[in-house]
């Protein structure tokens, strides 16, 4: 009987410890799930925060925060140039709330085995909670467009300029384009990573048309021609410089197409020009621009003489003084072009200028060891005669008085041809250009009324 009531007591003894065991593990786990600081083994950038209040763990990250603001900055590359932007000049912070937040709820989230088994985790491996950074965006364009227009350059082309006889030659300038989108997400890249490493930004070279070595064997005048104006007319000579100024020192790549039209611009008083007698319908009214017509022609001869190819070219409604005829060329802003091609394996530069009365147009380009001569020789293939005078009789004249309103000119169809000869006019050539027609006009005279 003793024997089975010390076994029946120690059966109880057992019982009792392991209830006692079961009690004090309960409540040390609901104490520990309960508990009002963070878990052991968080951290929250770097700091240790384990049994720490959200309060006083607030204080010492934030403290870390704000010196890590202070001391970083972006830095920006460019070739030699870097750019420094400092992070409180985007407003850059941290989203220290909801990290505490995060941090906190480690451990207390899941059921209690999941909540255990984090914990331990927790104990063993730690964890370490870092905070989401923030900015702003347009502060940090507004750094970027800076930059950007400290980068940028438009690119120009290498130019060339007859003066005197010489000429002169100014190099290329590369542009450089900052892309703003690209460069933008680079940086927020590295910043939201808090990589702070120099950022090498995006910029896009842009090489110009025409380098200098493209040319560099411009040297040497191979056509040119002249035409005579009356320089007392003024604002026909003012269009007439102004048009040699548009088309001045143009350079003309191969198998460039230069079109007179476009280079001269819009011909309207607000674009420079004036009035100035115009040809239209075989007479010469006022109109804005006129003489331009003139530079066009004189253009034209020295083209075929340069023996470039001739794209686009119209002859004027009737023949005209400065130019044989058939040699002439019109120009009507938007529908009658004169346009020409460069047809050389290298570039060559176009030079207009007025001297005196006188506009010369040359053609330099590559110097040639044969020298040739071209001609050009206008045959009148017919004359058309323009008739009779139409005879008005007019009220408002004297008896006898006669007015000549309009005078008659013959018609003509006319072949261009172009001759080359060699140094001692040995003629190497002979090609037929053009052949233009070039109506009558019949004359109208004013005479005075019989009275009767």
């Amino acid at each position: 009987m003793l024997l089975k009531f010390l076994l029946k007591k120690k059966i109880n003894i057992i019982f009792i410890t392991l209830l006692l065991v079961c009690l004090a593990l309960f409540f040390g786990l609901f104490s520990i799930l309960n508990q009002k600081t963070f878990y052991k083994g968080v951290s929250i950038e770097g700091i240790d925060v384990s049994g720490l209040d959200i309060d006083i763990a607030r204080e010492l990250v934030e403290k870390k925060l704000y010196n890590y603001t202070n001391e970083k900055k972006i830095k920006l590359r460019y070739e030699d140039k870097v750019w420094e932007i400092s992070l409180n000049d985007i407003s850059y912070g941290f989203l220290l709330e909801n990290t505490l937040i995060k941090g906190y709820r480690v451990g207390r989230e899941g059921g209690v085995f999941t909540r255990v088994k984090e914990l331990i985790n927790l104990r063993l491996n730690g964890k370490d909670i870092f905070a989401d950074a923030t900015f702003s965006n347009d502060e940090l364009l507004e750094m970027v467009l800076d930059v950007k227009d400290q980068i940028d350059r438009k690119e120009k082309n290498a130019t060339a300029e007859y003066k005197s006889g010489r000429i002169k030659y100014s190099n290329e300038i590369i542009g450089e384009y900052m892309d703003v989108d690209k460069n933008i997400d680079l940086i927020e890249n590295s910043i939201l990573r808090r990589n702070f490493s120099t950022i090498d930004l995006n910029v896009k070279k842009v090489i110009p048309k025409v380098q200098l070595e493209d040319i560099s064997h411009i040297e040497e005048v191979v056509a040119s021609f002249s035409t005579s104006f009356n320089s007392y007319k003024i604002n026909r000579t003012y269009n007439i410089k102004l048009a040699c100024e548009r088309i001045n020192n143009s350079i003309i790549l191969p198998d460039q197409v230069f079109s007179v039209d476009r280079a001269l611009g819009t011909r309207t008083k607000e674009n420079g020009y004036k009035n100035a007698p115009v040809i239209i319908n075989n007479k010469f009214i006022e109109g804005v621009g006129g003489g331009v017509c003139q530079v066009t022609s004189t253009l034209y001869v020295a083209a075929l003489k340069a023996k470039l190819g001739i794209v686009e070219r119209a002859s004027h409604s009737m023949p005209l003084g400065y130019v044989e005829p058939g040699q002439d060329a019109t120009i009507a802003e938007g529908y009658i072009d004169f346009k020409f091609k460069n047809n050389k394996d290298y570039a060559i530069l176009l030079n207009a200028e007025v001297v005196g009365g006188k506009i010369i147009v040359r053609f330099i380009g590559k110097k040639s060891p044969f020298k040739y001569n071209v001609a050009l020789k206008s045959i009148i293939l017919e004359r058309i005669s323009p008739g009779n005078s139409e005879v008005v009789y007019d009220w408002s004249l004297s008896q006898g008085e006669t007015v000549v309103e309009k005078r008659p000119l013959e018609g003509l169809r006319v072949a261009v041809y172009r001759e080359t000869y060699d140094d001692k006019y040995k003629l190497l050539e002979r090609e037929k250009i053009s052949e233009d027609y070039y109506r009558p006009v019949k004359g109208r005279i004013r005479i005075g009324h019989i009275r009767q």
